[in-house]
């Protein structure tokens, strides 16, 4: 394992979060990816700040769930909830309010759960 590696970027734009959020989609286990994501976010305070070329990591993991099989779709949820809670104002970006509606079913619940908490505050 290389620490410094968390941060490197691909001529994508992506890093290593975002295959471990993509890691998702191609395990038999995904409660494994979970894992490797929340280790990520704990490891370094700027990964949540790591973008997809102009996409938010919160958005990112957010527009992948519609991709996620039954068994993934409830792990890709504890993705969200990790991202959400290490940057919770990252609910409030334009990007995740106007798109909300193409999420996942229970993304969407989670997100309007959140942002009524965040209009409230």
């Amino acid at each position: 394992l290389y620490p410094d590696a968390i941060n490197h970027t691909t001529t994508s734009g992506s890093h290593p979060v975002h295959f471990a959020i993509m890691g998702l989609l191609h395990r038999d286990n995904p409660i494994a990816a979970v894992d490797i994501a929340k280790f990520m976010l704990e490891c370094d305070p700027n990964v949540i700040l790591q973008r997809g070329g102009t996409t938010s990591l919160l958005h990112f993991a957010c527009l992948l769930s519609m991709a996620y099989n039954d068994s993934a779709k409830d792990a890709s949820l504890e993705v969200i909830k990790a991202i959400y809670d290490a940057r919770p104002e990252a609910i409030e970006s334009n990007a995740i309010v106007s798109n909300n509606q193409n999420y996942e079913e229970q993304v969407q619940a989670f997100i309007n759960i959140q942002l009524v908490y965040a209009r409230q505050a």
